[in-house]
């Protein structure tokens, strides 16, 4: 899945997953020793998350049923909870990625399948071009 900052027009993760079973849910980042850019966790039914046993920080958008931003936390660190009872969507993402895409309170939210052709600005750090 992309998931798209459609107010900034910003990409937030170019790989995001979904934590739609029980195991994804329960076990979320915490087999991770790191987590790149451009990648995402969305769980849905969620309003809370713990980053106990993790090893690294991590931004957190929590997002109403229209995916809404309605909390972002930045660089959440290792052995932390953080909940917001009226969520119902929360979107982990690298640490510095809400910073990075201007992402704050009030933006839209917006899952595609593919880029659409409209402009979307990239703020994800892309791979060096390999040396012929």
């Amino acid at each position: 899945m992309i998931l798209v900052n459609a107010t900034k027009k910003v990409t937030l993760s170019d790989r995001c997953h979904f934590a739609n079973t029980v195991l994804k849910r329960m076990v979320g980042l915490l087999s991770r020793s790191k987590f790149e850019p451009g990648e995402g966790l969305l769980f849905d039914r969620c309003y809370g998350i713990h980053t106990i046993g993790m090893r690294f920080a991590i931004d957190v958008l929590f997002l109403d049923k229209d995916y809404r931003v309605i909390r972002a936390v930045h660089s959440l660190p290792p052995f932390r909870t953080c909940t917001v009872r009226k969520a119902i969507y929360v979107l982990e993402l690298p640490a510095g990625t809400i910073q990075q895409t201007g992402t704050e309170i009030g933006d839209q939210v917006q899952i595609r399948t593919t880029l659409r052709p409209e402009p979307v600005m990239s703020v994800l750090p892309t791979a060096e071009p390999a040396a012929l």
